[in-house]
């Protein structure tokens, strides 16, 4: 049975209602917005009694706000997570599989338990991971878990949540939260409490996540992508791959660099001179015009003229530079269109990610992102975007929220509406296609180590929540990596027209 949200579309009482999320970020201070953390339903005393970190919204329905209630090292192997759920609305609101785990790992996939909130994990924006919860023997998520589909938070009651998950490294002290289906908790300051305990579910209550038998961690890296007029980069926390275009770099069917690709060289260069490793890999790809006989050793050749070339602009010493070519056999695109081709002609160079370069000074106008309505360009006639915020967390993992609403005759399904293409390496169903661009770069939505962005994912999403009829809506968000010289930026959602000169939080 459907039940009407206000404000928020529909909901689906006793089904799931929402994508799992598979990484956080959002504002901090106590802002508007919510996420869970394991335990079991509560009956507690009035709400104040506990210290609230922050509160987010759960996106189906405003009428569910999550309030983050403890994120805390409870020794230097777990951190611990608590999360109250309530609900505001006249009838029971159900959380039922909303939060399991997903995985695209077939080698993961009876590894995990469906009836929990395994899909939570919490995200290092400085080291770049998403840490899911630990899961015992038997599949067994050490979080807030049930024997079937009764996750429910009835009609003006609440839901206690809580979960326990392998500890980022020491120095870390600020942590994002992701909550399937709700949006994301970001820097939230990690707490101390050795001894805490946490609820499971009513057979197993007061657990010391510390000496409970845990099995393998689950840590997964996340990568960002900046795409520039001569490629991309791509940075998983560990290493930066650069991608150039051999179109910038080489004349056609030659393997002499041309006067431009030295300026694209020598800014690679500069980023080499500044990592910590010893190793750069350069790797020459070629597109499946022609045959190999002929495109294995241009691609071979062109690795080499790189890889000299870095070695002249290179200053610093001890350096290893490998460089090989594949020809056609590894393209990242398809072969059957000229912006496929186009992008498996390049050539790759891989080194140890350097640290972060310092902030430069902002400059420009913007004006505030919350409140522009975007209309349709290719998405249903009707349908309309209004954009929440732009929130950059202390990492610049920034937060893009918005608000999709439907007041066309046709219902508009929200499945396929903001992918990003098939080529670009993202899984398809989510919200990979926003983008915030800044002169001649764009920052693309951030992906975890499975390839899905940070965001819901619609194949998991009943159809009554996507699938949007005349007056519902729904929030969504995606998370993007901004450089913190980057205050105004244009946001490109797929479908609708974009959004100029806004201003991130």
């Amino acid at each position: 049975m459907k039940t009407a949200v206000t404000g928020r579309g529909r909901y689906a009482v006793g089904a799931v209602a929402a994508a799992i999320m598979l990484s956080s970020c959002s504002s901090s201070g106590g802002s508007e917005g919510g996420g869970p953390s394991p335990s079991t339903p509560s009956s507690s005393g009035p709400q104040g009694q506990e210290k609230v970190l922050q509160t987010q919204p759960f996106l189906p329905t405003g009428d569910v706000k999550f309030d983050l209630l403890a994120l805390d090292r409870v020794s230097d192997q777990v951190v611990v997570a608590k999360v109250r759920a309530r609900n505001t609305a006249r009838s029971e609101i159900s959380l039922d599989r909303i939060m399991a785990p997903t995985t695209r790992d077939l080698g993961n996939v009876n590894k995990f338990d469906p009836n929990s909130i395994g899909g939570a994990a919490l995200l290092d924006g400085a080291g770049a991971r998403l840490y899911y919860p630990y899961v015992q023997p038997g599949r067994k998520c050490l979080c807030t878990r049930t024997g079937g589909f009764n996750l429910r938070i009835p009609a003006g009651g609440t839901l206690t949540l809580n979960a326990a998950f392998p500890a980022p490294p020491a120095g870390v002290s600020r942590l994002g939260l992701l909550l399937p289906g709700v949006l994301p908790f970001t820097d939230v300051p990690v707490g101390n409490r050795p001894g805490t305990k946490i609820d499971i579910d009513p057979n197993n209550r007061g657990v010391d996540p510390v000496t409970a038998q845990k099995g393998p961690t689950r840590i997964l890296p996340v990568t960002t992508i900046t795409e520039n007029n001569a490629g991309a980069e791509e940075d998983d926390g560990t290493n930066l791959n650069v991608r150039i275009s051999t179109d910038v770099l080489f004349a056609v069917n030659k393997a002499d660099l041309n006067a431009a690709a030295q300026a694209t060289l020598r800014e690679v260069a500069g980023k080499i001179q500044n990592s910590p490793g010893n190793t750069v890999t350069i790797e020459g790809h070629a597109d499946s015009t022609g045959n190999d006989a002929i495109n294995q050793p241009l691609s071979e050749r062109r690795a080499k003229s790189v890889e000299d070339a870095l070695k002249g602009m290179v200053t610093r010493q001890g350096i290893t530079y490998r460089s090989q070519g594949f020809g056609s056999k590894r393209p990242i695109a398809s072969n059957k269109d000229e912006e496929g081709r186009k992008k498996n002609r390049r050539v790759v160079i891989s080194f140890a990610r350097p640290k972060p370069a310092p902030a430069q000074a902002p400059g420009g106008s913007s004006v505030p992102a919350a409140g522009r309505t975007l209309n349709p360009t290719s998405a249903p006639k009707g349908v309309t975007v209004h954009v929440d915020g732009l929130h950059r967390d202390s990492n610049g993992f920034t937060t893009v929220s918005w608000t999709v609403r439907n007041d066309g005759d046709q219902e508009a399904d929200m499945g396929l509406m903001f992918n990003a293409p098939s080529q670009d390496g993202y899984i398809n169903g989510g919200t990979s296609g926003v983008s915030l661009v800044s002169g001649d770069r764009r920052f693309r939505a951030a992906r975890n180590g499975e390839r899905y962005a940070i965001g819901p994912q619609f194949p998991l999403m009943p159809l009554d929540v996507i699938r949007l009829v005349k007056g519902e809506q729904l929030r969504l968000y995606t998370m993007i990596k901004v450089p913190s010289d980057v205050t105004t930026v244009t946001l490109d959602i797929p479908g609708f027209d974009k959004a100029e000169n806004l201003a991130i939080g």
